[in-house]
Formats: structure tokens, C-alpha cells, sequence
């Protein structure tokens, strides 16, 4: 759209910059570690979502120098959320949405061989599950949320029913990963190394080896479905339907309402009553296997 701009990425840690190199980022003239940024003295504004982020000021701002903050608008803090809404990109038009990049394309195979993904899993209908436990330290209070031993037994049940009943597997992301010095960044600290009670040859378990990658993976399972977290707004920017969100805390839907956020449809007044309102695990089963039924053709 501006063809006399030159954009330039930036990430915030080695990690992300590697993991993020999946995709085709071939529309920038450059994607590089921040150290990086004082190397390129032509940079005349920066674009900037929440720039108020403890770990963004902590890890990057607060180590620049004043030339460079200069250009960085640290009073308003941008969203994410009102410029996908502003700019009509929710739900992802197909054109705008990013392909991987032929690097991606490669480590896709071994990142699913890594994660002991079945060569056979698409035969049969797939479920992918985002488990995201909130601690109450984080931008979404966990005030309202049920316990975390309630939601595992529920949980638990549930699909136990939903596999009987519809001869599925279960992706499962967020869980059962013991967090080591090699993978503290790479998991960012949030995923227990318990799962849930269910049989073995049912259930996968993805370990957080690439964002980006992990959701292609997840992107392409029957149903989607978990609690708010950016993996699972980016699977529903991605697949632009057939996501079922589940339990997500009461101070998420009020951020919802207020930014009038289009993710999970949630901008639409009877979608964010039932969020609220519909809190329990037959009705996420019914959306669940309301939505294997109307793609059982396809898996057959």
C-alpha cells in the first residue's frame, strides 16, 4: 500500500527471531535482532504496539539511546487489537495472511516429528486444545477463574467423552512440559509438566518448539478450541471460524467489550453474553461436536 516505505523488522529476543523466520517475511528489507537497531541510523519512525510492556521497556527501551527512543512513540500505547479492528483484518483476509517461509517449510516436518505427531493423525478428526492457567500476574487478572484441579477433572471428562463418542485425537498446547534452562525463554515460564487424564495414543502433546510452526500444525486440526491467549487469537485470526473459547476470564471478556475486540466474534453482544454466562463444559462438548459433525464428510 505505501510501495515508498521501507519497512524493517525488529525482535525483541534471539529466540523470537529465530522461531519467527518461518514465515515469509520476504514484504520487509530486513528482519534482525535489536542490537541490531542503532546500525541503522535511515530508520526515521518505529511502529510500536504496547509500549508500555514491562519486559519491552526492561529488555529493549531502557538500552537504547535517546536518538533512537526519540523516534518511538512511547505515549500512546498502541494496540493490537484496535488496529487489526480499525484496519478490517479480523478475520484475516487471505491475501494478508502470512505463508511460511521456505526455511519454515523445511523445519515444518521435523518440528512435527520433534513434537511425536502420528504420520496418521489427519485420518481420523482432530482437536487441537490451548491449556493457559492465569496466575494473576499478568495484563488478565485471573479473578473469576475456576481452579486449576476444576478445570483439569472437567476437562479431563470431557474429552474422555468426546474421544469415545467421536474417534478423535487430542492436540494439546500449553501442557505437560518440564520447563529447563534451554526452553524457560521458548515457553516463556507458562507451561505446567502435568496434562490431563487422558489415553495416551489419543493425545499429543506439543512442546513449545515453534510458535509460529506449532500453529501451522494446530491450524490444521478439525476444531480449535481453549482459553484466551495470543496462540489461540492467532489461530483464530488464521482459520477465521470454528474456534470454541472456553472459560476465559472475566477481566479478558471486560478488555474485549471495552477495545470492541473481534476476536472469537466476541464484539457481537449475545457471543460475549455466552462467554460470560454459558461457563460449562457441556456447552464447550456440544460447540465442540457441533462442529466434528459438520466436517465429518470431509474426514471420511
Amino acid at each position: 500500500m505505501h510501495p515508498e516505505e521501507e519497512l524493517k523488522l525488529f525482535a525483541a529476543t534471539r529466540t523470537r527471531l529465530e522461531s519467527f523466520r518461518a514465515l515469509d517475511l520476504s514484504f520487509a528489507s530486513s528482519f534482525e535482532l535489536w542490537t541490531e537497531i542503532e546500525n541503522h541510523q535511515d530508520i526515521q519512525r518505529f511502529v510500536q504496539f504496547q509500549v508500555n510492556d514491562i519486559e519491552l521497556n526492561r529488555d529493549v527501551l531502557k538500552k537504547l539511546p535517546e536518538s533512537v527512543l526519540a523516534k518511538i512513540d512511547r505515549v500512546n500505547n498502541n494496540l493490537p487489537w484496535i488496529y487489526l479492528r480499525g484496519n478490517r483484518l479480523v478475520p484475516t483476509p487471505n491475501h494478508y495472511q502470512l505463508t511460511l517461509s521456505e526455511h519454515g517449510t523445511r523445519e515444518l516436518s521435523r518440528v512435527a516429528c520433534a513434537n511425536h505427531i502420528p504420520t496418521n493423525i489427519w485420518q481420523r478428526p482432530t482437536i487441537n486444545f490451548l491449556w493457559r492457567f492465569r496466575r494473576g500476574n499478568g495484563a488478565i487478572s485471573s479473578l473469576g477463574q475456576k481452579s486449576q484441579e476444576k478445570l483439569i477433572n472437567s476437562y479431563s471428562a470431557m474429552f474422555q467423552k468426546i474421544i469415545a463418542e467421536n474417534d478423535c485425537h487430542i492436540l494439546i498446547c500449553g501442557m505437560n512440559i518440564v520447563t529447563t534452562e534451554s526452553n524457560r525463554e521458548r515457553t516463556d515460564n507458562k507451561f505446567p509438566d502435568f496434562g490431563l487424564d487422558l489415553p495416551c495414543e489419543r493425545v499429543t502433546y506439543l512442546q513449545g518448539l515453534s510458535w509460529p510452526l506449532e500453529l501451522e500444525i494446530a491450524s490444521k486440526s478439525t476444531v480449535c478450541c481453549g482459553h484466551a491467549s495470543g496462540f489461540t487469537e492467532g489461530l483464530w485470526l488464521k482459520r477465521g471460524g470454528d474456534m470454541v473459547l472456553m472459560d476465559a476470564p472475566p477481566h479478558y471478556l471486560a478488555k474485549a467489550a471495552y477495545h470492541r475486540m473481534p476476536f472469537f466474534d466476541l464484539h457481537h453482544p449475545s457471543v460475549l453474553a455466552a462467554a460470560l454466562l454459558s461457563r460449562s463444559t457441556d456447552a464447550y462438548r456440544q460447540s465442540i461436536e457441533s462442529v466434528l459433525r459438520k466436517s465429518a464428510p470431509a474426514n471420511r
